[in-house]
């Protein structure tokens, strides 16, 4: 086929996908009642009848307590985020479930690292403990420190167990830390 033949029927192609898709806007539609009458307008509202059904009794999420915070962060005057993952190792948009969050603290320029980790018990003292040990946000916390130098501390908060680590904090100066987490 001779090229000038090609350019012509690509032309006439492309102006018969652009008239198309020009007039779809003008063809005839069918009108649809509101399938969803109780989500008009307030103003449309008043002159629509509602086939809603009345909520009667007691909400059932009126007891639930609020779902727990799961992403704890430092004040902006203390540290800056220096990196944040998802616990699964994703990064970037961050779903609403935990992250781990590596802050840079201003004041010394060490790094933090914080999380909600899964898959983990929650931590509860011993009752045959007699040293009280650290307390974060008043919870009763456990400090190890892991095979490769960093120091952990770990505790449990309305259901949720977080944990905060740092290769150069020690036990009290990363608790202290902790309890200005929010």
């Amino acid at each position: 086929m001779p090229r000038s033949l090609e350019l012509l029927l690509a032309a006439a192609a492309t102006a018969v996908g652009i008239a198309f898709f020009a007039s779809v806007p003008y063809w005839p539609k069918e009108q649809t009642t509101n399938p969803l009458p109780g989500l008009v307008s307030s103003a449309a509202q008043a002159f629509a009848p509602s086939y809603k059904a009345p909520l009667n009794g007691p909400s059932v999420l009126a007891s639930v307590r609020p779902a727990p915070d799961l992403n704890l962060v430092l004040p902006d005057d203390l540290a800056v985020v220096v990196r944040r993952s998802g616990i699964n190792g994703e990064t970037g948009l961050i779903p609403t479930t935990a992250s781990i969050t590596t802050f840079r603290l201003r004041a010394t320029g060490d790094l933090v690292s914080v999380a909600a980790p899964t898959g983990v018990d929650a931590v509860r003292r011993v009752n045959n403990d007699a040293d009280a040990g650290l307390r974060v946000h008043g919870a009763y916390a456990i400090s190890n420190v892991d095979r490769n130098g960093s120091t952990i501390i770990r505790w449990t908060e309305n259901g949720v167990t977080y944990e905060i680590s740092s290769r150069t904090l020690d036990a009290s100066r990363l608790a202290d830390v902790a309890n200005t987490l929010r």
